[in-house]
């Protein structure tokens, strides 16, 4: 053969070779790394070629690996320019970072659908579903319940007699009206006082006269006869009223620098005689003691003329003062009102017989005779030197005392130009009338009188105001708020002034006369509140001015004013506690103005507690505040009676859960609404009373039906009987029953309304929280043999239940929700109807421990159930052992959903009614584990059927050229994953992504592991590199910026075994058995004594320049001889042998015989006190049997690190030195990492020296 045809046929089989191999001189890039023209010119690639991935693979193998280079190397130009498709990249450009879609899913995702239905409930009539109906139910009542309150208290309330509220009349009889009448217009014809200054109480005689004929609604005749009978009545007479309250700044007239005051006052008449001396006198004051004057030594006497002695009266002296006060009261006869004028003078008294002894006996003179005898008693006085000083006077005309009175400072005037006086004195007059007959003290007729009047005027406000309220007006704002019109006023007034009513007899007069009107009709609670409040405070200044301030009120009233006060007071309270009784219907809680009118009855009953007069009148009268609560306690009573009196037709329970219900309601509205007014204006406690009698009755009525079920034996379930049109019984049908349920959840909700409320429920006020009565609290314990046959027949019925859901599964599909089928969400739906049962009828909070358990032995159980069926029916289909070849994906992902989305609904049990109970903990904690092992094996096919494309995947990233970075050599791997990956995230629920990616992440590892192991023997720290990089950018691929495996979990133990490989494979073999040096020192430091290989006694230390080992003695070697003993013997070398290089091994004595063998022997290495003090220098003892036939056994190793040798870490003198025992080891690990590297290092003597040696020391 020629050369030709021999150099043709080896380029024909390099060629064939190259073929073979399907390398070519370019390598098929990434699809993202094409332009649109070539991928359009490509073929598409099939199913099982991935995207990214070259198209045909080199072959494992060294020969591969170096025929693939050399033909890289051979094709690849020196300086390649950049074209398309290359994988060469400039090295300025940074590279990019892979995509992550697989993390990524939008939370507002729905993950199952819950709506699916699959006919699973016709199977058992809804059994579930009926319980689980309870909570939106009871819903459903309470806001019927709502409504029907709602309009309730928005009609406006009925009438009070419709309640059965008593009524009393308050109609006066016909001559009683006709007399009335006549005195009123009698009042007003004769009219007395001036008008006030403020204008009050100015209506024209004309309009009063008017109101009066309408307020007593009498005919045109009847009111002509009363104005003739009024008119030709005698005119009443007129009495002045003078209160001498105080003067001050007066002046000193005595030598001690004081005066001793007093007042003289009395009515000058219109017409008095004139004087002889008028002329002389003229500018004069008139004075009671001016006509007497010492004038030339004679008395002259001015003539007075009649002087009625009953005008003149005189106070008390008020001695050593100048601001004297005497509050004394004085009333005058008035002849002419329009003339008369009151005259007041004040004297410093000097002596003991005066002017004001004769003025004293002045009320005893009678007729001109005795007048004449006081005349000549005064100027006795005067001859005899005794003469009073003059301090002033103040004349006040009668015409301008106002009707209401007047309290004022007069500035008092002197006698004449002449004289100079100082100082001013406060006055109180007011005007009154006595008719014929009359004691001036005597005005009980009159007081009882203004009360019929008053009435009279009351009630025609108020039929006037509800007349215009009937007509139409759209609101409350014609309705009658308690103000009299002016002609009312000015009539009461006038009839109070004449009758000299005091204010306390007026405030009481005014009172009678609604609480007379008030039984009748109920009044506005406003007014009668204002009413009290007028009624303290005039009680209260008479109190203080009768009793002068020491709070005495025995004169305030007299004895028949006070019986006619407490009859009233008693009267009225008697009236407010009924209206309490009815106050749900008087005053509805959305009715306007309802609770306005409530709050000022409450306030009535709080002030009469607090009045003075009502405590005076009625002494023996009960705590406003008790007799409160029990007018409460007894309305809600006859409240409550009314409403179990609806009797309906409805099933036994039905009336008691919709009573429940309408109570509840109350309370609720009594919590926001009446609490804060009756807590805040009498500190009642209106929820606290309202329950407590709640409590009571509906405890009866509820223990009633419970004991009636359980005789009845209902346990939660009943099969009726279908009938034909013919009345033949078809079929039965299962049905629930829940109507004990229903009552417990609606006591439940009735007992939460007990609860603290927050304040937002009170807008008026906050209120203290009321622990409710312990009765209601005790109804779970009521219905516990209830509850316990419930939960027998809930267990029955989930398991039929689960079993029917598995034969009626079919998938889901739907957008944007996992992979899943309907026996999952019907399973989920019994342990979710069984959860929130045992919340409404509140097990959770109440319910026993063995209830919570028998509870969580039926979850647990349905939940156990489904998986075993589940997982029967994937083994008999041979799922398991050939890795769910017969599934696809889809249908592997729903398994494994329907499988977490049970465990995930049964884990809501473990902190809901676990608790503090250790078995309960353990059986949920149990059926949780096992739910989790059978998702977990069921989900093991996903990660089987990644392997084979990610074993080839990473054999491409490993075997890639080295001129291609990791980055982009990485590039398919990720891009499998990330499809791979985020197909299982769109599928799987997030636990079980979670699960998945864990495993696809642990595969991963064990493809590089494997790839690491296999090659790179030529070039292992390239090799490696590579690996080692690739690992990095897997860990954060696989942590996803957080969103993809924590850290904890990339960081496993298989990385951190996986990342020790790759050091150790780029490690040099020297380094390699320093690490296996230390790694048995390690484990040795680990080995606790006795060791089960024995021990060995030895001492090292170093002396001069060497080093020097002792060996000592051996117990408990191993027997390695037929005869149960051994041949010790030990050699003795230092390692490693880079800081050694020159010295050999030595070797004792051999001991026949024996297990504790004892040798003594000493030993010196000529080594370096520098080489010693190296970290890794180390001293290596092996003990061997000696055998003559065969090879020496291994019987242990012991290794001493000789940097803490004595005299290497110090210079101490070696003497004494105590030996040292250390335990002797043999080698287990036969798949330790450095061994499998070292020993893969085929062409390294060395490294296969050291591994040939250390398989003689494993441990058979």
């Amino acid at each position: 053969m020629s050369f030709l045809s021999s150099l043709s046929q080896y380029v024909a089989g390099v060629a064939d070779s190259v073929a073979g191999l399907a390398l070519s001189p370019r390598r098929v890039p990434p699809s993202r790394h094409r332009s649109a023209e070539e991928s359009q010119q490509q073929p598409q690639s099939s199913a099982a070629t991935m995207r990214g991935f070259p198209r045909v693979l080199p072959t494992e193998g060294a020969s591969a690996l170096n025929a693939r280079r050399r033909t890289l190397d051979c094709l690849a130009p020196a300086t390649p320019p950049r074209r398309g498709g290359s994988l060469r990249v400039p090295r300025n450009l940074p590279p990019e970072k892979p995509t992550m879609a697989f993390c990524k899913r939008r939370l507002s995702w729905p993950e199952v659908d819950n709506t699916v239905n699959s006919g699973v409930q016709d199977t058992d009539g809804s059994y579930f579903e009926s319980f689980t109906a309870l909570s939106w139910r009871q819903e459903n009542r309470r806001l019927a319940a709502l409504r029907l309150a709602e309009a309730r208290a928005e009609r406006p309330p009925p009438a009070p007699q419709d309640l059965g509220l008593p009524s009393v009349s308050a109609q006066l009889s016909h001559k009683e009206h006709e007399h009335l009448y006549t005195e009123v217009l009698y009042c007003i014809e004769n009219a007395v006082g001036a008008p006030a200054p403020d204008g009050q109480f100015a209506a024209y005689k004309e309009e009063v006269i008017e109101y009066a004929r309408r307020a007593f609604k009498v005919s045109p005749e009847v009111h002509a006869r009363a104005l003739r009978a009024a008119g030709s009545e005698r005119p009443p007479t007129v009495v002045l009223g003078c209160a001498v309250m105080e003067a001050d700044g007066l002046e000193a007239k005595d030598a001690n620098g004081f005066s001793d005051p007093y007042c003289m006052l009395g009515i000058q008449p219109a017409s008095l005689p004139a004087s002889p001396r008028a002329s002389e006198d003229e500018g004069r004051k008139h004075g009671f003691r001016l006509s007497f004057k010492r004038r030339d030594g004679r008395q002259q006497r001015d003539s007075l003329g009649r002087l009625p002695a009953r005008y003149i009266r005189a106070t008390s002296v008020r001695p050593h003062t100048l601001s004297p006060k005497w509050n004394e009261t004085f009333k005058f006869d008035i002849d002419d009102i329009s003339s008369d004028v009151l005259h007041l003078d004040i004297w410093d008294h000097d002596d003991e017989s005066s002017v004001l002894d004769a003025v004293s006996r002045l009320n005893e003179v009678r007729g001109v005779r005795g007048l004449g005898r006081f005349f000549k008693q005064v100027c006795q006085s005067a001859r005899q030197g005794s003469q009073d000083d003059f301090l002033g006077c103040v004349n006040i005309p009668l015409r301008e005392i106002p009707s209401t009175g007047v309290e004022a400072w007069y500035k008092l005037d002197a006698r004449s130009q002449r004289s100079s006086v100082q100082g001013r004195i406060r006055l109180r007059l007011w005007l009154s009338a006595r008719e014929a007959g009359r004691h001036d003290d005597d005005n009980w007729q009159q007081v009882r009188q203004h009360e019929r009047l008053f009435g009279v005027l009351l009630a025609h406000e108020v039929e006037t105001a509800s007349n215009v309220t009937n007509e139409g007006a759209e609101s409350d704002s014609h309705t009658w708020e308690g103000d009299l019109c002016g002609a009312a006023q000015t009539l009461l007034h006038q009839h109070a002034v004449q009758g000299d009513l005091s204010s306390l007899q007026a405030a009481i007069a005014r009172f009678a006369a609604a609480c007379r009107l008030n039984s009748e009709a109920p009044l506005d609670p406003k007014y009668m509140f204002k009413l009290l409040n007028e009624l303290e405070r005039a009680w209260c200044a008479s109190e203080a001015l009768v009793g002068g301030g020491s709070g005495d009120a025995g004169a305030c009233a007299s004895r028949d004013e006070e019986r006619w006060l407490a009859d009233c007071f008693g009267e009225f309270v008697e009236r407010a506690l009924h209206q309490l009784r009815l106050h749900r219907d008087l005053y509805p809680v959305l009715h306007h103005l309802s609770l306005n009118k409530l709050e000022y009855l409450l306030r009535c009953l709080n002030q009469l507690s607090q009045m003075k007069a009502f405590w005076r009148c009625c002494p023996f009268s009960k705590e406003m505040r008790s007799e409160i609560v029990a007018s409460l306690r007894k309305g809600t009573a006859e409240w409550y009676e009314a409403l179990c009196a609806q009797d309906t037709e409805s099933e036994r329970g039905e009336d008691l859960v919709n009573l429940i219900t309408l109570v509840q309601i109350d309370l609720q509205q009594g919590l926001t609404y009446y609490h804060p007014l009756f807590e805040t204006t009498n500190n009642v406690p209106y929820f606290n009373v309202v329950f407590t009698q709640i409590d009571k009755m509906v405890s009866e009525d509820v223990k009633q039906c419970v004991e009636v079920w359980i005789s009845e034996g209902w346990c939660g379930v009943a099969e009726e009987d279908c009938y034909d049109e013919h009345g033949n019984a078809v079929c039965s049908v299962v049905s629930a029953k829940t109507l004990p349920f229903e009552v417990l959840a609606a006591v439940r909700e009735l007992c939460t309304a007990a609860s603290p409320a927050p304040l937002a429920h009170a807008p008026h006020a906050p209120h203290a929280p009321h622990d409710p009565p312990p009765q209601l609290l005790e109804a779970y314990q009521w219905f516990e043999p209830l509850i316990d046959r419930w939960l027998a027949v809930t267990k029955t019925m989930a398991l039929q239940r689960v079993r029917a859901a598995v034969e009626l599964d079919r998938p889901v599909d739907g957008e944007h929700i996992v992979k899943h089928s309907t026996s999952s969400v019907d399973t989920v739906a019994c342990l979710y109807h069984m959860r929130l049962v045992w919340r409404a009828i509140g097990g959770a909070e109440e319910g026993t421990i063995g209830g919570s358990v028998r509870l969580l032995e039926a979850a647990c159980a349905t939940a156990l159930h489904y998986a075993d069926l589940v997982h029967g029916a994937l083994a008999d289909q041979g799922y398991y052992e050939n890795h769910g070849q017969n599934k696809t994906t889809e249908e592997i992902c729903t398994i494994v959903n329907n499988l977490e989305y049970v465990r995930r609904s049964l884990s809501e049990y473990d902190d809901e009614h676990i608790a503090n109970d250790e078995n309960s903990r353990q059986l949920v904690r149990g059926a949780l584990g096992t739910l989790e092992c059978r998702s977990m094996r069921a989900a093991v096919p996903l990660a089987v059927r990644a392997r084979p494309p990610l074993r080839k995947a990473v054999f491409h990233l490993a075997w890639s050229p080295d001129s291609l970075p990791t980055q982009q050599a990485i590039t398919p791997l990720l891009e499998f994953l990330d499809q791979h990956l985020s197909s299982l995230n769109t599928w799987l629920l997030p636990r079980a992504f979670t699960r998945s990616l864990a495993a696809c992440w642990n595969a991963v590892l064990k493809e590089v592991s494997n790839q690491a192991d296999s090659g790179g023997a030529e070039k292992p720290r390239v090799y490696h590199h590579r690996l080692k990089e690739a690992l990095d950018l897997l860990a954060e691929f696989f942590h996803a910026e957080g969103k993809g495996l924590p850290m904890s979990e990339v960081h496993n133990t298989e990385w951190k075994r996986l990342e020790q490989r790759m050091q150790y494979h780029q490690a040099p073999t020297e380094e390699l058995l320093e690490l296996w040096l230390e790694d048995r020192l390690a484990e040795q430091a680990r080995t606790p004594m006795p060791s089960p290989y024995g021990s060995i006694l030895i001492r090292v230390y170093f002396n001069h320049d060497s080093l020097c080992v002792e060996i000592l003695s051996a117990r408990d070697v191993i027997p390695l001889d037929p005869n149960g003993l051994s041949d010790p013997f030990v050699v003795i070398e230092l390692l490693p042998k880079r800081l050694f290089p020159k010295t050999h091994e030595q070797t004792t004595n051999v001991q026949k015989k024996t297990l504790n063998p004892v040798w003594d022997e000493c030993f010196e290495f000529s080594v370096s006190l520098e080489s010693c003090r190296s970290p890794q220098a180390t001293l290596a003892l092996s003990v061997w049997d000696r055998d003559v036939l065969t090879a020496d056994d291994f019987a242990g190793e012991a290794f001493v690190p000789l940097a803490r040798a004595p005299g290497v870490h110090s210079h101490a003198p070696p003497d004494p030195l105590r030996p040292v025992e250390l335990p002797l080891m043999q080698l287990h690990d036969r798949g330790h990492p450095i061994l499998q590297i070292l020993e893969s290092r085929t062409t390294d003597k060395l490294a296969l020296d050291f591994v040939k040696k250390q398989k003689l020391r494993f441990a058979e």
